[in-house]
């Protein structure tokens, strides 16, 4: 049987209770933040925002967008076959930005 390489993907999601320009301003500023302390990885070039809900992003062989529902924010995220050994720290990091709503 061959080896095949399996992406890593996952989605996690978190309520909140702001409004619509206010969590939208509160992810841009966390994009900015991580944008700004890695600025060699020129991380802005990498994200977008596609309408007023949802910003999307890629890098290095991975894709993910932030969704920002009514009464929750989505993240979803498909990683290439080389961060698995990562998967576990990388759902750490996004669980502590989201407990930041």
């Amino acid at each position: 049987m061959p080896y095949r390489s399996q992406p890593v993907k996952f989605e996690l999601s978190q309520p909140h209770r702001r409004s619509l320009a206010d969590l939208k301003a509160h992810a841009q500023t966390r994009l900015d933040h991580w944008a700004a302390k890695y600025p060699h990885l020129d991380l802005a070039k990498h994200f977008r925002w596609e309408g007023e809900r949802v910003v999307r992003g890629s890098y290095q062989g991975g894709t993910g967008s932030i969704t920002l529902g009514d009464d929750s924010v989505r993240v979803e995220l498909d990683l290439p076959f080389f961060a698995r050994p990562f998967r576990g720290r990388i759902e750490e990091f996004v669980r502590r930005e989201l407990a930041m709503l």
